[in-house]
């Protein structure tokens, strides 16, 4: 055989194996990616539903809108509670917290909420965010990131009050930012365009006043936890879809290297590892012939370990 034809099938064969090998990392890269807690935090129209959608689709979560959870509830008619949450709706009120964490610990159970889930405008209050951390414990799993969707106020109404909807198709307009061919009708059928009806400003002022008011306090409850993160809304989908994977990742990178350190500080105790539902939790084996240990070196040793573990926590901003 020519040298020419041999050193072809030589540079094909090592382009078959760089190939394989790359297509092997993207499998690896992707598995390790899927799966992650998050809670997205934004007023209306800061972009939420746009991100949530590439944020479950990119770490394959569930998504749990409370919103969507109690308008299903509600259609529910054989149930008591759909009763009860059908009737509060209906006279204008706000569910209660109890029954709203009795739907989501519900759906946690799902399938489809196995690799984790994206909270979407839940929690709204300190309390709520005290009630679902202490759901997740239960579960042995925590939030991994929450991120704060930031926009102006005044940019917001720009852009919510000049959004224009074509009911039959479902097309949406914007009159500054994607405005009609022609003014207030459908590019395709010509007929009229209309606003939704609770964009107006009064309707708007009144929400944005109740979201500054709620969530200020809880973004405060999530940045003494160290894993909240701004991002800035008023930037291309993209651009706000890419920040917010970067942050995701970092934050479940540092909560991984967290849990990593913890036990390397302990040598002077057997520590074991067990998993329950994928998540890491250090448990103190029972010391041989534990009546002849010397009390001193004992409490020498607990003391180095509460240090060490204080200290590794105390650096990434934990406490």
């Amino acid at each position: 055989m020519p040298l020419s034809s041999t050193s072809s099938i030589n540079n094909r064969s090592e382009n078959d194996e760089q190939i394989q090998t790359i297509v092997k990392n993207n499998d690896s890269q992707v598995k390790s990616d899927i799966g992650a807690n998050i809670v997205l935090i934004g007023a209306p129209g800061s972009g939420k539903g746009t991100q949530s959608t590439r944020l479950v689709d990119r770490y394959q979560i569930c998504h749990i809108s409370t919103g969507d959870l109690l308008r299903q509830a509600a259609q529910d008619k054989t149930s008591v509670e759909g009763q009860k949450i059908r009737e509060t709706i209906e006279a204008g009120n706000l569910v209660d917290d109890d029954t709203v964490m009795s739907l989501i610990e519900k759906n946690l159970t799902k399938p489809e909420c196995h690799n984790g889930v994206l909270f979407d405008g839940f929690p709204r209050t300190i309390y709520q965010g005290e009630q679902l951390e202490k759901l997740l414990q239960s579960k042995q799993k925590h939030l991994d990131a929450v991120l704060e969707y930031a926009i102006e106020d005044d940019l917001l109404k720009r852009r919510i009050l000049g959004r224009l909807i074509h009911k039959p198709s479902g097309r949406t307009y914007h009159e500054e930012f994607h405005p009609p061919k022609e003014a207030m009708k459908d590019d395709i059928t010509g007929e009229i365009l209309e606003r939704r009806s609770d964009d107006t400003n009064e309707t708007l002022n009144a929400r944005l006043k109740t979201y500054h008011k709620q969530t200020t306090p809880l973004i405060e409850f999530y940045r003494q936890r160290n894993i909240h993160r701004l991002v800035d809304a008023t930037q291309k989908i993209s651009e706000i879809s890419k920040q917010s994977i970067e942050n995701i990742n970092h934050l479940r990178q540092q909560s991984a290297s967290i849990t990593q350190q913890i036990p390397a500080r302990q040598t002077d105790y057997n520590i074991g590892k067990n998993q329950y539902d994928d998540a890491k939790v250090l448990k103190i084996k029972s010391l041989p012939n534990q009546l002849d240990v010397d009390k001193n070196r004992l409490s020498n040793n607990f003391l180095f370990i509460y240090n060490s573990v204080t200290s590794v926590l105390r650096d990434r901003g934990i406490i």
